[in-house]
C-alpha cells in the first residue's frame, strides 16, 4: 500500500522524493529534517530541498520552536481536495474551451491506430460516444475493458448488437448487453486473418476496424468516412444474418454444405484444398 500511495501522489504531480516526505510526516507526525530523512529513505543531501519545495507549495508547514525546525504535513483531505482542483479546474476549461476553437475534421478522414491499447481505447470512445445504435465484434479475449462501456451504453438507451468470438458457442461466463451472437467458427477466422478483428460502427456515422495479429503489429483506423462506415456496416449486418442461419439450420448441416463447394471452401477456410471436403469439428460437440 505504501509504494501505491507514493506511485499516486507521483501521478498527481509530487516527485519521488516529494511523495515520500509527504507521506513519512503524515505517518510519523512532525519531525525535523534529519529524522524525516530517516523516515522517508531520501538521501540527507536531498531532503532539505524538497521539504523547501513542499512548504513553498503550502503541502508542509515548517514549525520553528526553541531555535529548531521541525515539519508538518497539511491534511490529507485538504491535500486531496487541492489536487482535485488543480486538476479538474484545467479540465473542466478544456472541455468547454477545446470544442469552440477545433476545426470539425474532414468527413472522410481516417485515423491511424498501431497498437492493441489504442485500437481499444480508440473503440471504448466510440462506444462512449453513441447515442442510439451500435454494431460491434469482438473477441472474447478482447472484451475486458470494453464489456463496462457496452454496459453503459446500453443503460443509457442505445441499442447494442453483438457478435461475441468465443471458444464456446454460448459462454456462460460473458453476460453482455444487448442482442448478442456467438460466431462459432472462431478457430477457422483466427487462422484466416492471422489473429484477432475488432470492429465497430455507432450510430451508422463512426466506424473502427482493428486487425490484431498473433504476431506483428496492429493495423487499424477509425473513420467517419460514409463509404467505410457503410462497408463496416454491412459486414457487420452480414455475419449476423449468417450466424443466425448456422444456428437456425444447424452446423452439422451447414459444415456439410459450404465443405462440399469448392469455392467456398476457399473463401472461408482462405486457401484452396483442391478436390474433397476438408473435415471441420462440428462446433457443437
Amino acid at each position: 500500500m505504501h509504494e501505491e500511495i507514493v506511485r499516486a501522489l507521483r501521478t498527481s504531480g509530487m516527485s519521488l522524493y516529494e511523495a515520500r516526505i509527504y507521506l513519512a510526516l503524515l505517518r510519523h507526525g512532525p519531525q525535523n529534517g534529519n529524522e524525516v530523512a530517516r523516515t522517508s529513505k531520501v538521501p540527507s543531501s536531498k531532503v532539505y530541498a524538497a521539504l523547501d519545495k513542499l512548504a513553498d507549495q503550502g503541502i508542509v508547514h515548517a514549525i520553528r520552536r526553541n531555535g529548531g525546525t521541525r515539519f508538518a504535513p497539511i491534511a490529507p483531505n485538504e491535500l486531496v481536495e487541492r489536487l482535485r482542483r488543480q486538476y479538474n479546474e484545467p479540465l473542466d476549461l478544456l472541455e468547454r474551451a477545446l470544442p469552440e476553437v477545433s476545426a470539425p475534421p474532414p468527413a472522410a478522414e481516417m485515423l491511424a491506430i498501431s497498437s492493441r491499447e489504442a485500437a481499444l481505447e480508440n473503440c471504448r470512445a466510440l462506444i462512449h460516444g453513441a447515442q442510439s445504435e451500435l454494431l460491434v465484434s469482438v473477441w472474447e479475449d478482447d472484451l475486458p475493458g470494453l464489456d463496462e462501456a457496452l454496459v453503459a451504453a446500453y443503460a443509457r438507451g442505445v441499442a447494442v448488437y453483438g457478435m461475441l468470438y468465443a471458444t464456446e458457442a454460448s459462454p456462460d461466463h460473458v453476460h453482455l448487453p444487448g442482442s448478442w451472437l456467438w460466431h462459432s467458427y472462431q478457430d477457422i477466422v483466427g487462422a484466416r486473418v492471422h489473429g484477432r478483428m475488432l470492429t465497430a460502427v455507432a450510430d451508422r456515422d463512426e466506424a473502427l476496424v482493428a486487425h490484431l495479429p498473433a504476431n506483428g503489429d496492429t493495423a487499424a483506423v477509425r473513420t467517419r468516412s460514409p463509404a467505410m462506415v457503410l462497408i463496416t456496416q454491412e459486414y457487420l449486418h452480414h455475419d449476423r444474418v449468417l450466424q443466425a442461419a448456422q444456428q437456425k439450420i444447424g452446423f452439422a448441416q451447414w459444415d456439410r454444405w459450404w465443405q462440399a463447394d469448392p469455392d467456398l471452401r476457399t473463401i472461408i477456410l482462405g486457401e484452396s484444398l483442391g478436390e474433397g471436403p476438408t473435415p471441420v469439428d462440428d462446433p457443437t460437440t
